[in-house]
């Protein structure tokens, strides 16, 4: 009696811990991945093995080796606490003002403009799609 009480309470959060943690697993192996091929190249071209793991993301994503619902749980709790990831960022850059102090005024001027074109790519992007979507419907 006691086991099948223990199973209904805990069966299903084991389940539910089991399944999130398969997620990070795999989203962990492809960052991983991504920082392999990184050192692979590094002679030819340096880029960063975390934007060559999210390409391979995307990729597996569009090409449907890797369903969305697998990633699913893990993803949307990473996107919803996205802004607690960057504190560590911000007090790095707080901690080292006096190495950019100096260039303060064009690093503001750079971002505001990357910013700004962003937010105008996206905008684009956006209305490319919904136009598209909205094609494919009709």
């Amino acid at each position: 009696m006691s086991v099948f009480i223990y199973n209904v309470i805990y069966g299903g959060k084991m389940k539910k811990i089991f399944k999130i943690v398969i997620q990070i697993a795999i989203i962990y192996a492809i960052y991983q991945a991504g920082n392999f091929i990184s050192s692979l190249i590094s002679n030819i071209i340096v880029i960063p093995g975390n934007i060559i793991g999210m390409v391979i993301l995307l990729v597996l994503l569009i090409t449907n080796v890797l369903k969305f619902s697998i990633i699913e749980e893990t993803s949307n709790f990473m996107l919803k606490y996205m802004s607690f990831f960057f504190v560590p960022i911000t007090v790095g850059i707080m901690e080292s003002y006096k190495l950019i102090q100096d260039s303060i005024v064009q690093i503001i001027i750079i971002l505001f403009i990357s910013c700004i074109l962003v937010m105008y790519v996206s905008c684009k992007v956006t209305d490319v799609l919904i136009s598209y979507r909205e094609k494919s419907h009709d």
